[in-house]
């Protein structure tokens, strides 16, 4: 009996799993002997079935997408909340020059090589620059006090504290010149032939220039590098030159003039990672939620 072949095909899984009756297995056999394309549909059929997919390991997949979305998303709002917050705390203790004013600050003794100044206790701290002379070796300290809005506005009393250098100059002068404070006053030995004068740092500035320069240099590598890996260590190395100026703004405004510079860079810096991670998360959320959308 020559059955088609389309019975046939019906009957080779059943064949295929030895659950057919004895007629019926001769029949699928004698089929086969003479039928190439079924007996090719039955080595198909006894081929081992792939494996199913493990549905808990995708599910767990899922969860760990979830959880690492949402730690990202705690740290960038961590960090929007610390932006402003660490602002407000530079700006608030910053370094103010304290203009001179009679009891402000004064010679108290000089022993053992050893000059001690008495400060009023309003004063937040005093810095100091020594200058010496090559011309007749003589030595000039200039000081200055400064202050702050935070010590300003915890209303220290104003009592008086002390503050020592050594070895002790041969003349000390109050006051760096700077715009807050740009009468000098002579508190300790012999008048001066001029002047002198510690102009603010200029340093700032260069960082602010030498960035720039870098910024246009790894944005040009990370465009022609956009598809390789080498892309993503330039977009990183991008975004760290684009968080410093952006670190600068918030400490220090457009100003870059400075006489307390390791303070202010400090902070800058700090300022400056804290914008990189919310550049780096803020890139990281908005492709994953790119490639969710395409």
């Amino acid at each position: 009996m020559n059955m088609p072949c389309s019975v046939i095909r019906d009957l080779l899984p059943l064949y295929a799993e030895d659950l057919t009756s004895e007629e019926t297995k001769e029949l699928i056999h004698v089929h086969l002997d003479g039928c190439p394309d079924c007996r090719a549909r039955l080595e198909t059929l006894k081929e081992p079935a792939a494996p199913e997919p493990d549905a808990s390991q995708a599910l767990r997949g899922v969860k760990k997408s979830i959880r690492r979305r949402r730690l990202q998303t705690a740290l960038l709002a961590a960090l929007l909340v610390f932006l402003p917050l660490f602002a407000l705390l530079a700006h608030s203790t910053d370094k103010i020059a304290v203009p001179y004013e009679d009891g402000l600050i004064a010679v108290e003794s000089v022993e053992n090589d050893v000059m001690t100044f008495s400060v009023d206790g309003r004063v937040s701290g005093v810095d100091s620059q020594l200058c010496p002379d090559p011309d007749n070796g003589e030595t000039t300290l200039l000081v200055q006090a400064w202050s702050n809005s935070w010590n300003e506005s915890r209303g220290l009393a104003p009592e008086r504290g002390s503050y020592s250098v050594s070895p002790a100059p041969d003349r000390v002068i109050y006051g760096y010149g700077t715009a807050r404070s740009d009468k000098q006053e002579l508190l300790y030995g012999e008048p001066m032939q001029g002047g002198i004068m510690l102009l603010p740092r200029l340093v700032l500035g260069y960082y602010l220039l030498y960035d720039a320069v870098l910024a246009v240099i790894f944005v040009l590598l990370w465009s022609a590098k956009r598809k390789a890996r080498a892309g993503e260590i330039f977009r990183c190395l991008f975004f760290t030159t684009l968080a410093y100026p952006i670190g600068h703004l918030l400490i220090k405004g457009p100003h870059t003039l400075s006489f307390f510079v390791p303070r202010d860079l400090a902070y800058i810096l700090i300022a400056a990672a804290a914008v990189w991670g919310l550049l780096m998360l803020g890139w990281s959320l908005w492709k994953q939620k790119r490639r969710e959308t395409v």
